[in-house]
């Protein structure tokens, strides 16, 4: 079997993600040793199929099999697994519905005052109420198809104990919501009211609004993705958080959902099958046409700490 060894270490953005677990690490070991434990064994084991094509037998690819993910949502190695795999649902799902209808979308972000650390999980209680509470209304039945949405809560740059929650939308919108005879469309100034009324609040709360325009003779359905995976599952900056701030924010965040999904997006992941961003399987990491392919070898990496940190090597070549 010929295949070039150097081709097979190039797992680097598994090292970067890795590298990233040492902040919530330096938290975790004062309070939770079994948090900590899980984190220190999530990615270090990482084993691939190596393939070859049955039709080129000098096209060779990689297909991630079996790997090991700790699933803390403050797990940087994870929320990288996270974001890429809403990426790819999100785009599986924005085709499907392109092949059966016209639509266009949205970027909307919503956002609320911030909030000491302490009254995070109510703040979300009352963000949740008040999208559900919004999307009833005829205003936005009328126009929206569905919608994607991510909770974000980093903390505040120049005070930590302050939390900034805010929701990042990627909305489905009729093809025809920006004729003005149908009165479809929602102005910016209006999603803010919107947004304020349903929050039960007594002051304007920013809102920004976008149109998803891809460039000309560019896939609008990975520029929607694109705008959309900008910011979803990001790990919060926690290095400037205390042990006691950090242990509070894992606290208030207990049960939360981040991603939910509503209207024809949501249908539409139920057609397609599509297990859960959060808490479902972070492998997902497949070949087109797999009967088109042969396992050829087994390849086997590990991360170790060693005398210049923390890197990985190949362990095994095992010929199949």
């Amino acid at each position: 079997m010929n295949y070039n060894i150097n081709s097979l270490l190039d797992e680097h953005e598994f090292r970067e993600k890795k590298i990233l677990q040492e902040s919530i690490l330096e938290k975790y070991q004062y309070f939770n040793e079994k948090k900590t434990n899980d984190i220190i064994e999530c990615g270090r084991y990482l084993e691939f199929g190596l393939y070859q094509n049955l039709s080129d037998k000098n096209l060779q690819s990689k297909k991630l099999d079996k790997m090991y993910t700790c699933k803390d949502r403050f797990c940087p190695f994870c929320n990288w697994r996270r974001a890429r795999k809403l990426a790819i649902q999100s785009y599986g799902v924005l085709k499907a519905i392109e092949a059966d209808k016209k639509v266009r979308y949205l970027f909307v972000t919503l956002t609320i005052k911030n909030c000491p650390i302490e009254q995070l999980s109510d703040t979300i209680g009352l963000m949740n109420k008040a999208y559900e509470r919004m999307f009833r209304w005829q205003r936005l039945k009328k126009s929206v198809l569905g919608w994607s949405r991510i909770l974000e809560y980093p903390p505040q740059k120049n005070n930590p104990s302050m939390i900034h929650p805010h929701y990042h939308c990627l909305i489905c919108v009729p093809s025809y919501y920006f004729d003005g005879k149908r009165d479809l469309y929602i102005k910016q100034d209006e999603w803010k009211s919107l947004w304020q009324k349903a929050l039960k609040i007594d002051y304007i709360p920013s809102v920004d609004v976008r149109v998803i325009k891809a460039k000309k003779g560019k896939d609008p359905i990975a520029k929607a993705v694109a705008e959309f995976a900008k910011y979803p599952l990001k790990t919060a900056d926690i290095k400037p958080m205390s042990v006691d701030q950090f242990k509070e924010l894992v606290n208030q965040m207990k049960k939360k959902r981040v991603v939910a999904f509503g209207g024809i997006l949501k249908e539409y992941r139920k057609k397609l099958a599509l297990d859960s961003v959060e808490d479902g399987d972070l492998i997902y990491n497949s070949l087109d046409n797999i009967e088109q392919w042969r396992k050829i070898a087994t390849l086997i990496y590990l991360f170790q700490t060693g005398e210049h940190g923390l890197d990985y090597y190949l362990e095994e070549v095992k010929l199949e």
